[in-house]
């Protein structure tokens, strides 16, 4: 057996579930107990047991998926110690920090900032994209975006940066 604990929110109520399971992440009766009085008590949501038990298993397969997701991040940060300007990555698939791009394998970069295809890799070596954007993906707006948040075409924005009312620190990649 093995204690499982982890963060229920929902609107501005948040409660800590706790509950003693199994190696197979099976929920205990005592926890479906628990999980079904908080409900109650909370939300004033009666479950049944076969609600309470679907409601249990979504829940720990959630938690599984982010413990596994935690995983392999600890597993990138001890090979970033080793290889600290970073390394192609291997089998999975992600999405570029700064184009949102999907890469796999060769055709993307992992480091510091996170996944990036080969050509956003380049352009925060060169400096041409500050590194903080990996991170900050509202520093900044791709084509696309300007299109879909303020109406702006492609053709329209380049003009605009022709005539400086818009300002451009991407252009290699993006225009």
């Amino acid at each position: 057996m093995s204690t499982f604990w982890g963060t229920f929110q929902k609107g501005n109520v948040s409660c800590l579930i706790i509950s003693i399971i199994n190696k197979h992440m099976e929920p205990s009766k005592e926890y479906l107990e628990d999980f079904k009085k908080l409900f109650k008590e909370k939300y004033n949501h009666e479950y049944t047991d076969e609600e309470a038990y679907g409601a249990a298993q979504n829940l720990l397969g959630f938690v599984g998926t982010l413990i596994e997701i935690a995983e392999e991040d600890v597993i990138k940060k001890r090979r970033l110690k080793k290889e600290p300007k970073g390394f192609h990555l291997e089998k999975e698939t992600y999405n570029c920090r700064v184009c949102g791009r999907s890469i796999t394998g060769d055709e993307g970069w992992y480091d510091k900032w996170g996944p990036k295809c080969l050509t956003c890799q380049k352009a925060v070596e060169d400096g041409t994209v500050p590194g903080f954007v990996c991170n900050a993906r509202d520093s900044f707006y791709l084509n696309w975006s300007l299109e879909r948040k303020f109406g702006i075409k492609h053709q329209t924005a380049r003009k605009l940066v022709r005539q400086g009312i818009l300002k451009v620190n991407l252009t290699s990649i993006f225009f």
